[in-house]
């Protein structure tokens, strides 16, 4: 499990968190002997002599995942980085002339920080504002962002955003099956680094692409006698079978097609009985100190990380890159190809859409050109055209609230939210990808692993092959209609055909409704006691909450109607809740 490391080198004081993929060779241009099996205080003791010979450029030569601090004894100077694209978080409170960091917030509470929620932030985090990832949830602190150094020296600060990925070159080589095969190598590259020091690897396996594609990488590197645990969600028993168009709610059914193919590949079906949205809720309050809006999506993970320990792993493998890197769709395809006239793989990808009941021309209309309207006017179009704002109906703010704020606002100034209108081109996606929710779940990942003792590891973040991603051409995601065109052709032989080949996608925890439905009456009455809460009551609008609950539908809704009680509901009771936590109300 990730902990601080100090080692001390060439009067430099390291403290490092994390874990380095290119540790060896790295070693071998400093000259540096370098254990078999090397421990956090080496990795210290490395970052120490990079930065000593390479002061400007020593985070861009490592691959890896980590959070550091750096006191420079004689210059009386701390420096703290994270690394590119994925890294444990690093918090810190900087005034007065001292600073104050931390991978939890808890720690700069206890040196002194009063524990004093920013209300910016609360109201970003609730109505899907995820530009302000970056920002503390405390007022007088915040998080250094990813790919970035800041140094403290003389009461000082100067901060330093030492990666771009924005600003990486684009990808072009000879022929498609050229991508296809460095593709699978670099993947290859990624499993064998997040595996490097491990020996019983398990892996969270779906009925998707990007998955089972990690799990049968990672058989590669396994002795031949060993079995791979995987970790599958399914839906329980009295789930009523309904999910969305264009998707599926039960994994099973793939996975055991995939394992039949892998025999080595041992399932770990998990249904998460009982287990609602809640579970373990205070606890991840407590270890993480924070409560992004996405929190109650991440209760699901509880029941694979313990099999994971019950099952003897010392890694959980958890491929949640997959869809931003090698398994992507490319959903602005159908803007760039419009943009640039290509208008074959423009009509090839609005003819395959079979779960699309509009007539092409109106899917034209609303796929390539709606989009481009300004932000404010492409909202303005679809409410005269009765279509409600997905955060009007996902997130749990009164609309008030929502506008003494200027939420809409913030949310277009920092670059989109939830129900944004899709991105123009491929620069465009990538920013608001990198820009959803991911700085936050480095707090969430950190708490899993504090709480099961399991570290996690992401093969599809490996740097080299999400910057290889994120440079090709859109029609290698989406090619002659057919989305997520280059994790399909990579799987070729490594996947069933059916899993393979399969248009639709996995629907994330489909039984939300049946595990809901006994906590029925006890959520209903703990809105009415929230709601007595005058701070509480002005954010959040509980009338609207209530009578998502009180009109309680007989099936699982699959549609926009679902919205309410789904998600406005379950994200107003975890905001709530953490509010009073923070704030010591017990109600």
């Amino acid at each position: 499990m990730r902990g601080w490391v100090p080692a001390e080198a060439d009067g430099l004081v390291v403290l490092f968190n994390g874990h380095i993929a290119n540790a060896k060779a790295l070693a071998g241009e400093l000259s540096l002997p370098w254990p078999r099996l090397a421990s956090e205080h080496d990795l210290a003791r490395l970052y120490a002599k990079l930065v000593r010979r390479f002061p400007d450029a020593a985070d861009l030569r490592i691959i890896g995942e980590y959070a550091v601090a750096v006191i420079d004894l004689e210059k009386r100077s701390l420096r703290l980085a994270r690394s590119p694209l994925r890294a444990p978080p690093l918090h810190y409170h900087f005034a007065a002339g001292r600073v104050v960091s931390a991978s939890v917030p808890r720690v700069l509470l206890a040196a002194g920080v009063a524990p004093q929620l920013d209300p910016l932030k609360l109201a970003d985090n609730a109505w899907f504002n995820y530009g302000s990832d970056r920002s503390g949830w405390y007022e007088g602190t915040a998080k250094v962002p990813l790919g970035t150094a800041i140094e403290f020296s003389a009461g000082t600060m100067r901060v330093k955003h030492y990666y771009d990925p924005l600003a990486l070159p684009q990808v072009r080589l000879p022929r498609r099956e050229d991508y296809v095969e460095q593709a699978n190598a670099l993947l290859g590259e990624a499993v064998a680094a997040a595996m490097d020091g491990f020996e019983r690897p398990g892996v969270l396996l779906s009925g998707g692409l990007d998955s089972s594609l990690v799990a049968a990488r990672t058989l590669e590197h396994l002795p031949a006698d060993q079995e791979l645990p995987a970790f599958t969600f399914v839906p329980q028993a009295d789930w009523d079978g309904r999910v969305p168009r264009g998707t599926y709610g039960d994994e099973r059914p793939y996975v055991d097609r995939f394992a039949a193919m892998h025999p080595r590949v041992r399932p770990h079906y998990l249904d998460n009985q009982g287990l609602a949205f809640d579970h373990r809720m205070t606890e991840m309050f407590h270890l993480t100190g924070v409560a992004p809006i996405n929190l109650a999506n991440y209760s699901p993970y509880h029941e694979p990380w313990r099999a994971a320990r019950q099952a003897g792993c010392d890694v959980l493998l958890v491929p949640q890159w997959g869809n931003e890197t090698f398994s992507n769709a490319g959903e602005w395809g159908l803007i760039e190809y419009f943009l640039k006239l290509g208008w074959g793989e423009l009509g090839a990808a609005l003819r395959a859409s079979s779960d699309d009941s509009r007539p092409l021309w109106r899917r034209f209309v609303g796929e390539c050109l709606l989009p481009l309207l300004p932000p404010a006017l492409w909202r303005r179009q679809r409410a005269w055209r009765g279509v409600r704002d997905t955060r009007e109906l996902a997130s749990p703010l009164r609309a008030d609230y929502v506008a003494a704020h200027r939420l809409d606002q913030r949310g277009d100034a920092q670059g989109g939210a939830l129900g944004s209108a899709a991105p123009h081109n491929q620069r465009a996606w990538l920013a608001r990808a990198l820009n959803t929710a991911f700085e936050e779940s480095s707090d969430v990942w950190q708490g899993f692993e504090q709480l099961y003792g399991v570290p996690m590891r992401d093969p599809a973040a490996y740097r080299p092959l999400a910057e290889f991603c994120f440079g090709l051409p859109t029609d290698l995601y989406l090619h002659h209609g057919e989305s997520r065109w280059l994790a399909r052709a990579m799987a070729r032989g490594r996947l069933p055909e059916a899993q393979r080949t399969n248009p639709r996608s996995g629907r994330h925890h489909p039984d939300w409704l049946a595990k809901l439905a006994p906590r029925r009456a006890e959520l209903r009455a703990e809105l009415d006691r929230l709601e007595q809460v005058p701070e509480l009551n002005e954010m959040f609008d509980f009338p609207r909450l209530k009578a998502a609950l009180d009109d309680w539908p007989s099936e699982t809704p699959i549609g926009e109607d679902a919205l309410a009680l789904q998600v406005a509901v379950t994200r107003g009771l975890t905001a709530a809740r953490f509010i009073n936590y923070v704030s010591g109300r017990n109600c």
